[in-house]
């Protein structure tokens, strides 16, 4: 074996012999520029003429390609895609007809990703424990970090317009924009607002954006209808959400009116009559049109060049749902359905072993040896294996480490700077933070010297030791390790990844990338699947406490989940604890009433086991 000067490895040796030679050809080149100088400057004032060095002419053209040529961060800044604009880029003094997009509104984007994060945790309840989830298309990942960045940048200090209520209780929606400041306006019961314009596109594009609006912004306390006469004109554009109702007449408005406990918007681009609209307005009903209605509350009509608002007469640019933004969100609420189904070639951790590549094999059979581990599992932390939690100069580093261990497969610098910044950053900002984890990772120690915890590269591979591992990712490794044990090991494997789970992953973080790429999905699928699996072993062993355990770490990820609840139940039931069957059951009711994310009625089939573990049958055949 060759030993190597320093304790440097092969590669540093390498790195090191490159870097001599370029400052050697780079100090050439400045001192024969400066002797090519003194010869011009004595040639001038001997001769009285001129000649042009030829080391002038090298670095002229090394200047000219290092012009032409795009540097990295150029390429990231090129290579992205703007989704939303900033209504700050709108002429705010005097407004003109153009609309500001309904996505730079936060009120509208913090309502969308809270009806998102609603959708993904029914989903979950739902989805059978010890699977795979597709991962989300690139598409819908973009458009999600882009909604999610509009929250960060928007300040909480804008200041904001509350145009005159019609209603006795009023329910407000984001209008558009006067003066940098955000106007809101009542749709509650028996207003009615005129949007007048001769170009359709645009009055489309601002009832799309009040539709949006009343989706995302109200809470859930409206619902939104389309009355469309003739059936067959539907505009797709208003067919984007689904929880929009389209009916064809008056008569089918007042039969939802009666059947819901939500108030009705009545949405249309229909001429509608007067004795139409007094229907509408017994009924409660808010009406929204593009065509002239003679006791409107409230018309924006759009003159020459402006948009004026009346009866409060102020210029303003009201939102628009524009094509772009209605394709994007529609692409990603289909998106997060679709991600949230089993991925049929993964089915289950059994057949993902086989699928593994070298690296990840490597870390299944070395994960008791880490030396670094990332806490995703909660709050985000780096410590060593002795506890020691690493803290870290600049903020940015744990989220890359954390990046790292979620995307050990194709680890690339590009990716990685994608995903921690939302726009694009020097490439020195990106070096400091590298050198920020290379930094405080040696100062540990825990590797020897030929080995190095962040390997340099010349391209855009970014390597990291096989030694810096997830707690997410040891949680996984039990779970595949546990299907090929015995019982009992299975469960001592299992409890040691679910020791592991503090809260929900990347909880108190407010990093961009994790929900959109289906990471927290995915880890909260594991943790629940972790849960059941060692919760169904302790039920068949009658270890009651090891039941109750192991089930409230997957509680603690994702409330009221239907299977843990049911082995909850079954625990109780098994040792008689029959009061406890019902306390259980009592506690999930309320806890699906009181969680938002969760569908308002409890589920059929825990109904049902509640009812059968109630009438005094086995726990054995309750199901």
């Amino acid at each position: 074996m060759i030993n190597f000067p320093f304790g440097m490895s092969q590669q540093q040796i390498v790195i090191a012999i490159l870097v001599f030679i370029m400052c050697a050809a780079f100090l050439w080149i400045i001192a024969h520029a400066l002797v090519d100088l003194i010869r011009y400057l004595i040639f001038h004032f001997s001769h009285r003429s001129k000649f042009t060095p030829r080391s002038w002419l090298f670095i002229a053209i090394a200047s000219l390609l290092s012009i032409v040529f795009i540097a990295r961060g150029q390429v990231a800044k090129a290579a992205s895609v703007e989704i939303l604009a900033d209504s700050e880029t709108q002429n705010k003094t005097n407004p003109s007809q153009d609309l500001i997009p309904v996505l730079s509104c936060s009120v509208v984007v913090a309502g969308l990703i809270f009806e998102i994060g609603k959708q993904r945790g029914n989903r979950l309840r739902q989805l059978q424990t010890n699977s795979r989830l597709n991962h989300p298309s690139a598409t819908a990942v973009r458009t999600e970090v882009a909604l999610r960045a509009t929250l960060e940048v928007k300040s909480s200090q804008t200041e904001n317009i509350y145009l005159d209520a019609n209603s006795q209780n009023p329910i407000f929606i984001p209008f558009g924009i006067c003066d940098s400041k955000m106007v809101f306006i009542d749709i509650g019961q028996r207003s009615i607002i005129n949007i007048l314009k001769e170009d359709a596109t645009q009055t489309i594009a601002v009832v799309d954006a009040l539709v949006a609006a009343t989706l995302f912004s109200t809470g859930n306390k409206v619902k939104p209808i389309f009355l469309i006469k003739d059936r067959d004109k539907v505009d797709t554009s208003s067919l984007l959400f689904p929880q929009v109702a389209v009916v064809s007449n008056v008569q089918e408005v007042s039969e939802i009116t009666a059947s819901v406990r939500e108030h009705c918007v009545v949405f249309t681009a229909s001429q509608i009559s007067q004795l139409e609209v007094d229907q509408l307005l017994a009924n409660n009903c808010a009406v929204i049109s593009t065509s002239s209605i003679s006791c409107a509350t409230f018309v924006l009509q759009a003159n020459q060049c402006q948009w004026r608002l009346m009866p409060s007469n102020i210029m303003m640019t009201p939102f628009g749902l524009l094509s772009n933004e209605a394709h994007a969100i529609n692409e990603l609420l289909i998106d997060v359905d679709r991600s949230l189904q089993l991925d049929t070639n993964l089915m289950n951790f059994a057949n993902i072993a086989n699928t593994r590549d070298l690296n990840s094999e490597n870390l299944h059979r070395n994960c008791e040896k880490w030396n670094v581990l990332v806490r995703t599992l909660g709050p985000v932390d780096v410590q060593l294996n002795d506890g020691t939690v690493i803290e870290f100069e600049k903020s940015k580093t744990k989220e890359l480490l954390a990046w790292l261990t979620s995307h050990r497969s194709r680890p690339t610098r590009s990716a990685a700077r994608t995903a921690l910044w939302d726009v694009n950053v020097a490439d020195a900002t990106f070096t400091n933070i590298v050198s920020d984890a290379r930094r405080m990772l040696n100062q540990t120690h825990l590797i020897s010297n030929t080995e190095e915890w962040l390997p340099r590269t010349f391209n855009d591979q970014l390597p990291f030791h096989i030694s810096i591992i997830s707690d997410g990712e040891i949680l996984e490794s039990c779970i595949t390790r546990a299907h090929e044990l015995e019982p009992n090991q299975a469960i001592a494997e299992l409890h040691r990844g679910l020791e592991l789970v503090r809260d929900l992953p990347f909880s108190g973080t407010g990093y961009l990338w994790p929900d959109a790429e289906g990471i927290t999905s995915q880890l909260v699928l594991n943790v629940i699947t972790a849960s059941a699996m060692a919760g169904e072993l302790d039920l068949q062993r009658g270890e009651i406490e090891g039941v109750f355990w192991a089930t409230s770490k997957g509680l603690k990820v994702l409330g009221a989940h239907e299977e843990l609840i049911a082995l909850r139940m079954r625990a109780h039931a098994l040792r008689g604890d029959f009061a406890g069957v019902r306390g259980e059951w009592h506690s999930y009711e309320r806890a699906v009433k009181s969680d938002s994310w969760a569908n308002s009625q409890p589920s059929p089939k825990l109904l049902n086991l509640y009812n059968q573990l109630n009438s005094g049958l086995p726990v054995s055949l309750a199901r």
